[in-house]
């Protein structure tokens, strides 16, 4: 049954490029076209004029430092074959299974009896080149214990890599925007084997037969993986920073936000309250207040409850006083959250004009914000993802491709009515069972082997938020800083104040999002006056630029 309103009815999906992102971005030099029979723009086989990869290599053909992403999320992928010649798998850790560090290495014959063999990998770690962290004596105290201790410390080397394998789904997606490569390939005309036949005569899966020519932002750049887990532990994210910082990162990527339990919480904004003081509203505002009496109080048992000590409050306070510090060095780039509220996550929510923290925020080809994407006045800028249906009372956006969209009838009343995108963020996925794409039987149902073939498919996802967006925009910084290198030398770095500045200078309010035609335009999401507050509200400084990012730092 059609819903009888035409504005909503059934639109067939677009066929787009799969690297449509990248030209969004400005990485690709893109022209899109031309015109189906239908009258549409053809966005699936853009012409390439150029690349900002061929730039840097036109100005400085015999450098080849790359720069070096520390990724701090829940693990990557080390056998994918987009992935592993760009993961640093020496440098890469695990801060979850272990306390003090665990990491992987490459044994195809291990089994889970083998041994652990203990390892240092925080000798010499300390906060020397940060300068003054402003601390406490308390906190001065607590980090020096907790640096003397992992100093002394001994992790482990494991035989074994199922953590990353079989977690690290949100890792190996956010890796393959950043520094994702083509896999080997060959010739769509030339049939491929499922098997091949080894030296000694057993049949192996082919390696080749499900791969791309995949390409993140800077497949010519480093990624270092920092595990990490979402219990709230202060500690364990001051090592992670302090190692990415030790391990020369020059961009630190944090996709994701930090549980600290009062900075993480998001506090209600007035928007969100004052459709309840107008008259017409109080029959809600009233209904809202009976639910909050009806609220059983916190039960008697809290599974995340922790000591009533000071020293909690004080490792946090630490933690976010180093994460200011560090980013004055390096780069730190913040998802800005997708609860489509007016404020951004913790830690984005520490980014200011006097530090290198960037919070990043998500835009789709329509030109306006991700209906998910968190905003307001703490945003840095804006990079390309994808889109989230919204029905309130203030926009109501509808992805007009979901068959089933045509038996329900959609009316905005007094909202605005937001065009939805279908577009989405094709990137790498953790192969087989446990990543986003599942792959196929019979080789998705099993545990991935150390090099996992992927023959059953499992190998990209469709993939967005805000931490795609801050993958996007991690690998331009990354861009950058090898630029900086092929200028000054392998031994340079672009300090996390310079990034920053660079990046916000090379972005625009007023730009379409490719292969997009609109300007950038906000949406009233919390409160129908919105759009009122400006685009910077909205969208930061605007769309990043990676060409003109580059072109900054090559310079004349």
């Amino acid at each position: 049954m059609a819903n009888g309103n035409q504005q909503f009815s059934f639109q067939h999906p677009q066929s787009y490029y799969y690297l449509w992102h990248l030209a969004a971005l400005g990485v690709l030099d893109a022209t899109f076209g031309p015109l189906t029979q239908g009258g549409e723009v053809d966005f699936s086989s853009p012409t390439i004029n150029g690349t900002v990869w061929d730039t840097i290599n036109e100005a400085f053909p015999a450098a080849t430092a790359p720069a070096t992403v520390a990724l701090i999320d829940v693990g990557v992928s080390r056998s994918h074959p987009n992935l592993k010649s760009r993961l640093d798998a020496v440098k890469s850790i695990d801060l979850v299974s272990h306390p003090y560090g665990a990491k992987y290495v490459a044994a195809p014959a291990a089994s889970p009896y083998d041994p652990e063999v203990k390892a240092a990998f925080f000798t010499g770690l300390s906060t020397a080149g940060l300068g003054a962290l402003n601390l406490t004596g308390p906190e001065t105290a607590y980090l020096g214990s907790l640096l003397a201790e992992l100093v002394a410390s001994e992790g482990v080397l494991h035989t074994l890599i199922e953590g990353d394998e079989t977690f690290g789904s949100h890792g190996t997606a956010v890796a393959g925007l950043v520094v994702g490569e083509p896999a080997a390939t060959v010739a769509p005309a030339i049939a491929l084997p499922d098997v091949l036949i080894a030296d000694d005569g057993s049949a192996v899966p082919n390696p080749n037969r499900n791969t791309l020519p995949y390409f993140g932002v800077d497949p010519l750049s480093r990624l270092i993986s920092i595990r990490t887990g979402f219990e709230q532990q202060p500690d364990q994210f001051i090592a992670a920073f302090l190692y990415a910082f030790a391990n020369g990162a020059d961009v630190i990527l944090l996709p994701r936000g930090i549980p600290d339990p009062v900075r993480g919480a998001l506090n209600a904004k007035p928007e969100l309250s004052q459709d309840l003081d107008d008259r017409t509203n109080w029959e809600r505002a009233d209904l809202f207040a009976r639910l909050e009496e009806a609220t059983p109080p916190a039960s008697e048992i809290r599974p995340h409850a922790v000591g009533k000590t000071a020293n909690r409050d004080v490792a946090w306070n630490i933690l976010a006083k180093l994460i200011v510090a560090i980013s004055r060095k390096v780069p730190v780039v913040c998802a800005a959250g997708n609860d489509g509220e007016s404020q951004v996550i913790y830690p984005a929510s520490l980014a200011a004009a006097n530090n290198g923290i960037i919070a990043v925020g998500a835009v789709t080809p329509n030109g306006y914000r991700s209906g998910y994407s968190n905003y307001g006045a703490k945003l840095t800028l804006v990079a390309p993802s994808d889109d989230f249906e919204i029905y309130n009372r203030h926009q109501l956006r509808v992805d007009r491709t979901d068959p089933m969209v045509d038996q329900h009838y959609y009316h905005p009343g007094k909202g605005k009515v937001i065009p939805h995108s279908h577009f989405s963020l094709l990137t790498t996925d953790l192969p087989g069972t446990f990543g986003y794409a599942g792959g196929s039987d019979p080789y998705s149902s099993i545990l991935p082997p150390l090099d996992n073939q992927g023959i059953g498919g499992g190998y990209y996802t469709a993939f967005g938020g805000t931490s795609g967006a801050a993958a996007l925009v991690a690998g331009v910084a990354a861009l950058t800083a090898r630029a900086h290198k092929a200028k000054h030398g392998p031994a340079a770095r672009l300090d996390g104040m310079a990034s920053k500045a660079n990046l916000i200078a090379a972005c625009d309010q007023n730009a379409s999002v490719k292969p997009g035609t609109t300007q950038l335009t906000p949406d009233p999401m919390n409160a129908d006056n919105e759009p009122a507050k400006g685009k910077a509200y909205f969208f930061g400084a605007g769309l990043l630029d990676a060409g003109k990012a580059v072109a900054a730092v090559l310079g004349p």
